[in-house]
């Protein structure tokens, strides 16, 4: 919803299928169309760069013209050489609905570009390098070009092009754009993220549609949330000045042993806390966010190379010859929260009908009152903002987070053990928990955990999957692994047990397992518990189950302070007051349908027994009361009506009683 451009072809990290089929003519991967195409783009791109006219043209070059070589194939166009020097112009002759529209998409990459100074600055950053590549054919014609594209959009698989993503990075992010910058060479951490995010933000943007711009105010109908997006920003930043910091300690405590540190003693920087080098970037990367590069600057790629298609009223004066077409389909590129009512409710609903939705975390899933809308058509209701929390969970894994998100539980639905047991209970498919909380410093923290096994009660012990993890997205995102199970060590997943759901036989003797749900510890203190009040939530910083880390409030070096952390390494343990709580269904569309179709049939055997429970045998109930199996006055009155006694009277037996 709320996307002009559909599913068809994107596997199920989200990303077009870019075309690989058999007939490719070089080691770059492309076809011999997408080859022609992307040179005749190249030499049109290396033509126009000689006349810079804003901070960021040669990206709003390339995304025009991309838009127009799409329609090669259909305009006959062999070389730019066979085109008028105003392309543009020529187009608008032969097609003008649909030139009109690629008029449109660049001014909304205008109105994307200034609508954050940051972005602003990420855009330009890419725009100085895209020139650099495009002028720089090292001789070998458009080739440097091919090759460039091909490594950025991943053509031969992650683990053969993340390093060069690394390396144009690294060289976009550094001030003189033209410098070859070693591996060692250190850069500011907050700088690096700030740009994949900012990446992601224009990808985002690029991919919605035109209900989402103001074109007569040059502006987006919904204002970006920047306060929301700088603290993710700032928790991922932090997140790898954390890692950067405790690795480096490491190197530093085993240099007596013959271990050196090759990061930090080359840098130019000796190892300032706050910068990083390439390799330490890509072992973060790799271990807490293993998405990140594919979800903002590769898929930034594609779409830019190889445009978003054309809407289907803007096809139907052009010859249907779209079989080669480098136009792709793209999907919206982060999820939307939706309702579990569109499974789970009993009444018909119609086509589009969805839910709004309003998380305290991730933001709303409409449109704020006074935006832009079609009143017949749901989808333009949904919000095109970005939430860069939702981004965050997309660059930890696409294949788990980069589907659908349908809420199963929030507090507005009732603040109740019981409300949130009926909600999960049932759901067979992976789950997020997301929990935000305060401490009593008032500092705010929002964590949970993840888990692809369903939930279970009163199992009076641990259940689920070693595919799970606890995390903590703000003030710092941490993602904290399950641990591989040893003998009896490990194994303490998820528990969930409450005692209103439990027969006693003897209701004087109190039930010992803690009463809650939580994750890892042990049936008396979890790791990460919430308690059956749904009022306070505590978490620790060490067990056998899942990777050490802190969770909450991160221990003071303050004595004083309640949030001392003594050396040794004991466990600390945070004690936070629950703000809001909510569970989310996640994964594709199969994945959720079959886990709401699961939760249906648990729910109707449910309602089936709680009936037959109901359901009383009258006949066999009267007779329990006549013969006093069941203690009742009700038929006492025949032995006691009159002085009979079984029909006869008492005095002298001779009236007989019918």
């Amino acid at each position: 919803m709320g996307s002009t451009y559909s599913t068809d072809t994107t596997d199920a990290s989200g990303s077009s299928s870019l075309k690989n089929n058999d007939d490719v003519h070089n080691g770059n991967g492309f076809t011999p169309q997408e080859a022609k195409y992307l040179s005749n783009l190249c030499d049109l791109l290396r033509r126009e760069t000689q006349q810079k006219s804003s901070e960021y043209s040669c990206l709003a070059s390339v995304w025009k013209y991309s838009h127009l070589l799409a329609l090669d194939e259909l305009t006959s166009l062999s070389s730019p050489n066979d085109v008028p020097n105003n392309i543009e112009a020529h187009f608008m002759q032969q097609y003008p609905q649909q030139t009109e529209l690629i008029i449109k998409r660049c001014q909304q990459l205008d109105i994307i570009v200034s609508s954050s100074s940051e972005t602003l600055r990420a855009a330009s950053r890419l725009s100085n390098a895209l020139q650099h590549i495009i002028c720089n054919n090292d001789g070998g014609g458009n080739n440097h070009f091919l090759g460039f594209v091909s490594n950025m959009i991943w053509r031969h698989g992650s683990g053969c092009n993340q390093h060069h993503t690394l390396d144009f990075i690294w060289n976009v992010c550094t001030l003189n754009n033209d410098a070859t910058v070693s591996a060692a060479s250190e850069l500011s951490s907050e700088d690096v993220i700030s740009f994949c995010c900012q990446t992601a933000a224009l990808l985002h943007y690029m991919l919605q549609n035109e209900d989402a711009f103001n074109l007569q105010l040059m502006e987006l109908y919904e204002p970006r949330d920047i306060p929301s997006e700088t603290s993710i920003i700032k928790a991922v930043t932090s997140s790898l000045n954390e890692y950067v910091t405790k690795t480096r300690e490491h190197e530093h405590n085993f240099a007596g042993y013959g271990v050196t540190n090759n990061n930090v003693a080359s840098s130019g920087n000796d190892g300032v806390e706050g910068f990083i080098t390439k390799r330490e970037f890509s072992e973060w990367q790799r271990k807490i966010v293993a998405d990140l590069l594919h979800c903002s600057v590769v898929r930034i790629f594609e779409v830019l190379f190889f445009p978003p298609e054309l809407p289907p009223t803007h096809l139907n004066n052009l010859p249907q010859n779209t079989k080669n077409s480098v136009f792709r389909k793209y999907s919206r590129p982060f999820p939307i929260l939706e309702s579990a009512n569109e499974f789970t409710s009993k009444t018909a609903k119609k086509a589009g009908d969805w839910t709004v939705i309003s998380s305290p975390v991730f933001g709303t899933n409409a449109k704020s009152e006074g935006t832009s809308g079609n009143a017949n058509d749901s989808s333009s209701s949904v919000t095109a903002l970005l939430s860069l929390p939702i981004f965050a969970f997309t660059s930890i894994s696409t294949t788990k987070f980069g589907g659908k998100w349908h809420r199963l539980y929030a507090g507005a639905d009732g603040w109740t053990f019981q409300k949130l047991e009926h909600a999960i209970m049932g759901y067979d498919g992976p789950t997020l928990l997301v929990i935000k909380a305060s401490s009593k410093q008032l500092d705010t923290v929002t964590l949970g955990a993840y888990t692809a096994a369903k939930w279970e009660r009163n199992k009076r012990d641990f259940f689920g999957v070693p595919d799970c993890f606890l995390f903590q997205l703000v003030p710092t995102l941490r993602v904290l692994k399950s641990l591989p199970k040893m003998g009896t060590r490990g194994g303490h997943y998820m528990y969930f047990h409450s005692n209103t759901n439990t027969q006693n036989l003897n209701p004087s003797k109190k039930d010992e397992l803690v009463e809650g749900l939580g994750f890892g510890g042990t049936v008396r203190t979890p790791r990460l518990f919430v308690d059956c009040n749904l009022e306070e939530c505590r978490a620790s910083s060490k067990d056998t189950s899942f990777e050490e880390g802190h969770l909450g409030v991160t221990p003071s070096d303050d004595p004083f302070s309640s949030a001392f952390s003594p050396s040794g390494g004991a466990s600390t343990t945070s004690s936070l007051h629950i703000e809001s709580l909510e569970v989310f269904a996640v994964g594709d569309s199969e994945t959720i349908m079959k886990g709401f179709q699961a939760q249906n049939h648990h729910r109707d055997i449910a309602d089936s027994t709680l009936r037959n429970a109901r359901t009383v045998d009258k006949a066999a109930f009267l007779g329990d009361m006549r013969n006093g199996v069941i203690e009742t006055k009700a038929f006492a009155h025949r032995g006691q009506v009159d002085g009979r006694a079984h029909g006869c009277l008492k005095d002298d037996g001779k009236a007989n009683g019918i």
